[in-house]
């Protein structure tokens, strides 16, 4: 009888931590979506306050193709500054970066803009059949796009996709660390 009621009492401690790791998982799910659907988000408004800033500072303010250059360091800076503040403040606002975390953060956007993006927009400039193709289609419809318009997009654009998955994986593990009340537990 003692045997029967152990065997029952751990077969509910069993379910109980069965049932508890399912409803953890199911949060950090729901948690994790969060994150991404705020990352995209505030990753896309981002981008749109970088081109257009880039842009008012190449023709309201620098006004010289020369120095086009200037006006993409200038306005690439401000939005990745911008870009911890906000990622920091709602995209993983649970979580705690440390005193390093604005560091890690500009060293992997710094790895990012200056060798992992001019290497894959070079590798992705490659698919000419692609791009064959869809100028062909565009030719056919009249519409006003070059060959090389159609590459250099199409490239920025794969590039964009791969970086900004390989971004949110590396913010979402390394950068911004695990959840403060994690920490506090500990």
């Amino acid at each position: 009888m003692e045997t029967e009621t152990s065997n029952n009492t751990q077969k509910t401690r069993k379910s109980a931590k069965i049932q508890s790791t399912k409803t953890t998982n199911s949060v950090a799910s729901v948690k994790s979506s969060h994150h991404v659907n705020r990352y995209l988000i505030i990753g896309i408004s981002l981008a749109v306050f970088n081109y257009g800033f880039y842009t008012c500072l190449a023709n309201l303010i620098i006004k010289n193709n020369d120095f086009l250059w200037l006006s993409n360091l200038i306005s690439t800076a401000t939005t990745t500054i911008l870009a911890y503040i906000l990622h920091s403040k709602i995209t993983w606002k649970e979580r705690n970066p440390g005193k390093l975390g604005i560091y890690k953060f500009l060293i992997w956007n710094a790895i990012m803009a200056f060798l992992l993006s001019p290497f894959l927009t070079q590798l992705f400039s490659f698919i000419t059949p692609l791009y064959q193709f869809t100028y062909d289609i565009s030719s056919a419809i009249h519409l006003p796009f070059t060959y090389e318009f159609i590459q250099s997009t199409g490239a920025f654009i794969f590039t964009a996709i791969i970086t900004t998955i390989l971004n949110y994986f590396c913010y979402d593990k390394f950068i911004f660390g695990k959840s403060r009340v994690q920490n506090s537990k500990s």
